[in-house]
């Protein structure tokens, strides 16, 4: 919707890669049947755009890897600790990486789309619970189960 022409999604999780295929990715990639990086740059030649969302320190060298010449990282995770790549890759191939909470500017527009109908929000749902299970059914589950994509918390009557 926002113009990107293909996107290549890597995800451990066969539940989520199913899910990124219906909501109108390109591929799905597993990451431990293959490395992302040589499927991406097979894919494309290089990426234009590759976003880090994971916080795993070895995806943000791989996102970095399967951008073209001139390609932009956008690092949108939040870090609990701290990642190393190769300050080459970037400089050789003059790539750019930014960091974004990205909430500010991107809630409107996204918003927007789903009023035009472009984006319905009720996809992304693969699990509903009360309140008062938010953290045995909700925390809890989004950390041990990689099926999971959002959980809706139902507020009580």
């Amino acid at each position: 919707m926002a113009g990107a022409a293909q996107i290549h999604v890597v995800e451990p999780s066969p539940e989520r890669r199913a899910k990124a295929l219906e909501l109108g990715a390109t591929s799905a990639i597993d990451p431990v049947a293959a490395d992302p990086v040589t499927a991406i740059r097979a894919a494309t030649g290089g990426v234009h755009v590759a976003f880090e969302v994971t916080g795993i320190p070895r995806v943000l060298p791989q996102c970095i890897d399967s951008t073209r010449h001139e390609g932009q990282t956008l690092i949108v995770s939040i870090w609990e600790g701290e990642a190393a790549f190769q300050p080459n890759t970037a400089v050789l191939k003059e790539r750019q990486l930014q960091g974004t909470i990205a909430y500010s500017n991107v809630y409107p527009a996204v918003m927007e789309l789903m009023t035009q109908g472009y984006f319905s929000a009720e996809r992304l749902v693969t699990k509903r619970i009360a309140l008062d299970d938010i953290v045995a059914e909700g925390f809890d589950a989004l950390v041990a189960e990689e099926s999971q994509v959002k959980i809706l918390v139902q507020a009580p009557d």
